[in-house]
């Protein structure tokens, strides 16, 4: 008797989820997006995390995409065709001024660069990143510190107020 073996391979690919994340759903594909540092901060070095699935959470693999940084009046970059290989990729950019920044992706149809047709993209996601001036940006990572040192204090203050007003009202 004889036993035949077959052997595949298959590239298995996985797309985690981005915690803290923006997400849009157009058709079949589903995009998210987050920051490192969660809000990007002039003159430093953001990376900008995507995520594309599709709608079943299946990672787009071999789909060329496009990205896109602009402000209210221009557009600031657009990269050549990028091709996914595993549902993420990671884009670094550092933003020269504050304020809010559009960053779009676009979904293309096929590798081929049209600059003055748009008859290559597919579909076109946009989000909206905020970035903060250094100032700005000191102040939110502090704000979480003052609240919480006022809240003990404040929740001393009370404490001893309280013990104070119960051992007066039993001297009385």
């Amino acid at each position: 008797m004889m036993f035949i073996f077959s052997v595949s391979t298959f590239h298995l690919v996985f797309a985690d989820l981005l915690s803290n994340s923006l997400r849009q759903r157009i058709g079949d594909y589903d995009i998210q997006i987050n920051t490192v540092p969660p809000m990007p901060i002039l003159g430093q070095e953001t990376r900008i995390n995507v995520r594309i699935t599709t709608v079943s959470n299946d990672p787009i693999t071999d789909t060329p995409i496009m990205i896109r940084i602009s402000d209210e009046n221009k557009e600031l970059i657009r990269t050549q065709p990028i091709l996914l290989s595993s549902g993420h990729y990671p884009f670094n950019y550092v933003f020269n001024s504050s304020g809010v920044f559009l960053f779009s992706i676009d979904i293309l149809n096929n590798l081929e660069i049209k600059d003055s047709d748009d008859s290559n993209k597919q579909l076109t996601f946009d989000f909206p990143i905020r970035v903060s001036g250094a100032f700005s940006a000191e102040i939110t990572t502090l704000a979480i510190p003052i609240t919480a040192t006022v809240t003990v204090i404040g929740s001393f203050i009370a404490i001893m107020l309280f013990k104070k007003f119960r051992s007066s009202k039993r001297a009385v």
